[in-house]
């Protein structure tokens, strides 16, 4: 084996060297081997410890700087693309928002209910492109007129503004009546829609504008006692002022009714429980009253509501617009002395009467206090336009002809000087009404009750109560049956007298007299009998249909008006018997007559006399041509 000089110097081998060579630092200088021999080198031994050079890790530091350079790079690039992006999308040539569109509204932010509210609207296009077929609406309240046409119904603006260009302006005035009740707010909805060229797309965008009202164009208000006795008269004044610049029309007044009260009269018709005002001029007012019966439990109370506002139309009084409710509480306190008329001994309250007759009353009065009434007394004052004043008589009471009244006191009855808790007394009187002939004929008893009490603090106190009660006078109808021959225009035929087995015809004449209120459905009827036979010819008012299975003949009279009457003629066909040889035979049964009396809201009803073979009304007549030959 061959060992090389330098090997074997140094006593290290090839793969030492190797070795060394691999792992020597890159910036470690390579020692070169000394070319002149004239320093003595020495050479460690191989069995020496010798330290071997340190190893250094490569740091990398050319590579985390490239990596630094790289991301700052790619940020940088992120926040230039991010900046790009929200300029085109904010400035870019084809954007379009509704944030650039600026809608501008001055006007007043209070008004009076009725005035005229004007508007200034300001619209401007801030998009970088034109925008198309651009509308504004406004939506106004309901019942909003026109401030050009005050009759004119306002419900809302609209006006398409075409196509406005990129930075363009528009302003437009609007004007408006509107109405509303004190310190109500109201919000006007504002609505601007447009489109782009190239595109179907539509864009909107929505305001409003806030109103307050700060006073009422109409106000209600009520004069009204505050405490009654339950079914006593109780009376409303209502006045509606207007404190609108413009006449307002349609004015009315909603006054629903509570439980328990009952109107008996009003000043102006009261119909479906409201009044129409009509047309009130700026500062104008109306007075109105309502007067009722309000019945209830004593402590009870009862709260009116009356609106005023504005209606569509004369005829729907439904209010459309309300501006103001006005409320009216009742307290409900019991009569100290109750009373109980009764007439003819009916005590309801809708009580009708016959005319021309004589009526009987009796009033009892009771005593309702836990302590003793002194020096009672129960008055009633009698009025109407269907009672005879000279006709009034009594027995237990003093009649005063002068002011038409009937006092009951301890003058006539010892017992009302002390009326001790519960006790009660009757007092009784009579009339005569007078004959039909007076429209809407009424008797009406206004009772009023007082006396002394001892009150809550020991101190004797006046105490009084009152009512009134109205009864109504019915109708009376006349009705008059009779026979004839010439009468009628019907023509005859036939033997007079009447023979046995041969046909006889006669005319009858019907007529119903009204003599007093009005009457609806007036009919009268009667049955023929088996001899006599209905021709079928009629003549005159009114309309006849005979049932044939029950020989009933009906004639329909229709209406009769106060003080009208009506007449009608059919024909019957007679045909005697031997057995009727001698007599005077009846054409007809009694004929009765029923209708319906408007005013009391009653049933009226008539009879008359049978016709018969007497015919007295014909010229030349002599009794003999009525008997049966």
């Amino acid at each position: 084996m061959t060992i090389h000089p330098r090997d074997d110097e140094d006593g290290v081998g090839s793969l030492e060297h190797a070795r060394e060579a691999l792992y020597r630092p890159i910036d470690m200088p390579r020692p070169r081997p000394e070319l002149d021999g004239a320093e003595e080198r020495v050479l460690p031994h191989a069995w020496e410890e010798k330290e071997l050079p340190k190893i250094v890790p490569h740091q990398g530091e050319r590579h985390v700087r490239l990596a630094s350079v790289f991301l700052g790079t790619a940020v940088l690039f992120f926040l230039g693309a991010l900046g790009a992006a929200g300029y085109f999308f904010y400035y870019g040539s084809n954007s379009v928002s509704t944030d650039k569109i600026t809608i501008d509204i001055q006007g007043p932010t209070t008004i009076a209910g009725g005035d005229s509210v004007p508007l200034s609207l300001t619209i401007t296009n801030k998009n970088p492109v034109a925008i198309e077929n651009a509308t504004i609406e406004i939506d106004f309240p309901a019942g909003t007129r026109s401030a050009t046409d005050m009759l004119a119904a306002y419900p809302r603006y609209v006006e398409n503004l075409g196509t406005l260009a990129s930075g363009a302006t528009v302003t437009r005035s609007v004007k408006a009546i509107v109405f509303g009740g004190a310190g109500q707010s109201l919000t006007l909805p504002v609505s601007f829609s447009y489109g782009t060229s190239g595109s179907n797309a539509i864009f909107e965008k929505k305001s409003s504008y806030a109103l307050a009202i700060t006073s009422t164009p109409l106000s209600v208000s009520v004069d009204a006692l505050s405490e009654i006795v339950s079914g006593d008269p109780l009376t409303f004044t209502l006045t509606v002022r207007s404190n609108s610049t413009v006449p307002l029309s349609n004015v009315v007044i909603s006054a629903p009714s509570p439980f328990g009260f009952r109107v008996t009269s009003s000043s102006m018709p009261f119909s479906n429980a409201a009044f129409l005002i009509g047309t009130l001029a700026p500062g104008a007012s109306k007075q109105v009253t309502l007067t009722g019966t309000l019945a209830g439990q004593d402590g009870e109370q009862r709260v009116f509501h009356f609106t005023v506002g504005t209606a569509n139309s004369p005829q729907d009084q439904t209010l459309a617009v309300t501006y103001m409710t006005q409320d009216a509480t009742i307290s409900i306190a019991a009569p100290f002395i109750t009373t109980d008329l009764a007439i003819n001994g009916d005590t309801a309250n809708n009580v009708v009467i016959m005319p021309g007759s004589t009526q009987s009353v009796t009033l009892t009065y009771a005593n309702t206090l836990a302590t003793t009434v002194t020096d009672a007394s129960v008055t009633v004052a009698i009025s109407g336009t269907a009672i005879d004043f000279n006709s009034i008589r009594t027995t237990s009471g003093f009649y005063n002809s002068s002011n038409h009244t009937i006092i009951f006191s301890k003058d006539t009855d010892p017992s009302l000087a002390s009326l001790a808790p519960g006790a009660s007394g009757i007092g009784t009187f009579t009339f005569s009404t007078l004959p039909v002939g007076t429209p809407s004929p009424t008797v009406a008893f206004a009772i009023s009750v007082s006396g002394m009490r001892v009150g809550q603090s020991n101190v004797p106190e006046q105490v009084t109560s009152s009512t009134v009660q109205t009864v109504k006078v019915a109708t009376m109808v006349g009705l008059s049956s009779a026979s004839s021959r010439t009468m009628g225009g019907l023509g005859s035929s036939g033997p007079i007298p009447p023979r046995a087995n041969q046909a006889t015809t006669y005319s009858i004449v019907w007529d119903a007299q009204n003599k007093g209120s009005a009457v609806a459905g007036g009919t009268v009827t009667a049955t023929l009998p088996s001899y006599v036979s209905y021709t079928g010819k009629t003549a005159g008012g009114g309309t006849f249909s005979y049932d044939s299975s029950s020989n009933t003949l009906t004639w329909n009279t229709g209406d009769l008006a106060q003080g009208g009457d009506a007449q009608g003629v059919f024909q019957v066909s007679l045909m005697p018997s031997t057995s009727q040889r001698g007599t005077v035979v009846s054409l007809t049964s009694a004929p009765s007559f029923t209708g319906y009396d408007r005013f009391a809201g009653v049933q009226v009803s008539a009879t008359a006399d049978p016709a018969t073979t007497a015919t007295p009304q014909d010229p030349g007549y002599v009794p003999a041509d009525s008997i049966v030959q």
